[in-house]
């Protein structure tokens, strides 16, 4: 019985070379499915830097904003004995001459509140409130209230389901 050498020997080629031909497409597409992931994860580690570094800018400058507001509350009370209702009667005019951030003041449950927003980015503001203690009964002037991120756009929802083409 002979053997076709010739037929078997080009079986076993064959079978190896498709062989390395898949395992070589297999780590193409493994290298390819790495590489996009590591790009969508390097995008997406970049804005959130720059959303962490937003974020801590604008809290800087409202840490910087309450120690203002600190200072003008002490100066309001330490400049001459008064009451609680004459101090807070004399803090509307001096906050109101506060220049570098736009300050609202007004009473929340017979307590007086400061508030102010600082931007964050194009879509954020950091929206701050302190409620004005008696420093009397308090070792603060102030406690805050509301420390917190808010959409500085307004929120539109889309109920729309477009499910059959009308015609």
């Amino acid at each position: 019985m002979k053997k076709n050498k010739s037929q078997s020997f080009f079986t076993a080629i064959g079978s190896s070379s498709l062989l390395v031909v898949f395992l070589v497409l297999c780590l193409t597409t493994f290298a390819i499915l790495s590489l996009s992931s590591a790009k969508s994860d390097y995008s997406f580690t970049k804005r959130l830097a720059e959303h962490k570094s937003a974020y801590y800018k604008a809290s800087s400058q409202a840490e910087h904003t309450a120690s203002d507001i600190d200072s003008l509350l002490e100066n309001t009370y330490r400049s001459k004995p008064m009451t609680q209702e004459e101090y807070l009667a004399a803090l509307n005019p001096v906050l109101s001459s506060y220049g570098t951030v736009t300050l609202s003041y007004h009473t929340q449950d017979h307590t007086p509140v400061i508030s102010y927003q600082i931007p964050v980015d194009g879509k954020q503001l950091l929206s701050v409130e302190l409620r004005v203690t008696d420093p009397v009964k308090s070792p603060n002037y102030y406690e805050v209230q509301t420390w917190q991120i808010c959409s500085s756009e307004e929120w539109k929802s889309d109920d729309t389901l477009n499910l059959i083409p009308i015609q």
